[in-house]
């Protein structure tokens, strides 16, 4: 395991909440649903008011439901104009393929669908089964692989489903055009207490109820399942604590006709050096990279030289030359919700991989509605 050596100002992921109009009702949303609407000047303020805090490099479009904002398409060009990777979060309703060739052209680079248990959505039927979800997830992860975007999934981990993790790791492992999977645990709507330090450099003033699902209950799943502990993780606020609220596993598969065949791999010094070695190259942290199977390829084979499976993971990549076959690489995210201590404490991430920009500053999404309400 190794810590993600990201700070506040070198996080390289944000959101852009570009309207709070949605078109679906999800259990677990934390999101206060109105009508307003930013303008494409008011969308590249907040980006500015990010960027001159963090050192950005994958930018996520989401609501509300964007697919409802009328100047989608310009965002993207946008932010995709001011050297950011794209990210489009959509519940895929109004996914369209004049749309996506349009996306495709403007610059997006990546497509997460939210298609969720708790959701009462059109295209399922009521009380779908796990069968049922998987399938649209398949269905619309190929109309965006078809315009040459990138698909991954944003899921809720609720306690009642828990043993659908499983059900989900069989469909990205099976779908080769799923290669992002970004999970947090189902929280109920937070309390929201009176703190004189709550700003952009402490936001850590809201308070949830602990989640019925944390990461811990995952890493079990993980350890018990394929024997693995997580790739990375952030640190918490409170450096004694038990619970990593953000960790991430990465989950090679070679795809065929014939089978998936998953690769389970653990994390090794060499892999918080290439880390380190993005940032040299670039100037900036990688959050989100386009899918290539030789990078995919030399990063399995610089694991393996680390960890002692060289001969392994050489193995695998010799397997993923052969004809009919196709290598990809998962990266499966897990976000806990602000956790409250034994000791009245909140047990947060030691900076926020997912913040956005309200009222010129800069909070986590999750808490955004109750700090900083739109004004």
């Amino acid at each position: 395991m190794i810590a993600i050596p990201w700070n506040r100002q070198t996080v390289p992921h944000c959101v852009l909440e570009i309207t709070q109009q949605c078109n679906l009702s999800c259990k677990a949303c934390y999101r206060e649903k109105m009508s307003h609407t930013r303008s494409v000047g008011q969308v590249l303020a907040d980006l500015e008011t990010i960027e001159k805090n963090q050192d950005v490099q994958t930018v996520s479009l989401a609501g509300g439901e964007p697919t409802l904002h009328p100047d989608l398409v310009e965002i993207v060009d946008r932010v995709h104009q001011r050297g950011h990777r794209v990210s489009l979060v959509t519940n895929g309703l109004l996914l369209t393929d004049d749309l996506l060739a349009r996306l495709k052209t403007a610059g997006l680079d990546i497509v997460m669908l939210h298609v969720d248990e708790e959701q009462s959505r059109p295209d399922l039927p009521e009380n779908p089964t796990i069968e049922a979800i998987n399938a649209l997830r398949k269905k619309l992860s190929e109309q965006v692989a078809r315009h040459g975007i990138d698909a991954g999934l944003c899921v809720t981990i609720y306690k009642e489903h828990f043993g659908h993790l499983q059900h989900l790791i069989d469909c990205i492992t099976s779908t080769p055009d799923i290669n992002f999977v970004f999970a947090t645990h189902a929280a109920e709507i937070p309390d929201i207490v009176e703190h004189s330090n709550i700003s952009a450099a402490a936001p850590n003033g809201g308070i949830y109820r602990s989640a019925p699902t944390r990461n811990s209950d995952v890493q079990d799943f993980f350890r018990s399942t394929y024997g693995i502990d997580c790739f990375a993780y952030i640190p918490p606020k409170k450096p004694d604590s038990n619970e990593w609220p953000c960790i991430s596993y990465y989950l090679p598969v070679l795809h065929s006709k014939t089978g998936n065949k998953l690769y389970t791999v653990q994390s090794g010094k060499a892999d918080q050096a290439l880390i380190r070695l993005s940032r040299k190259l670039t100037g900036r942290y990688m959050y989100y990279c386009p899918p290539r199977r030789w990078i995919i390829a030399l990063q399995l084979l610089i694991n393996g030289a680390s960890t002692g499976s060289f001969f392994r993971a050489f193995g695998f990549v010799l397997q993923s030359l052969a004809p009919g076959k196709r290598l990809s690489a998962k990266r499966l995210v897990f976000e806990n919700a602000p956790v409250v201590m034994e000791d009245g404490t909140v047990n947060c991430c030691d900076f926020c991989p997912n913040s956005t920009a309200r009222n010129g500053k800069v909070i986590p999404v999750c808490l955004a509605d109750h700090l900083e309400p739109i004004v």
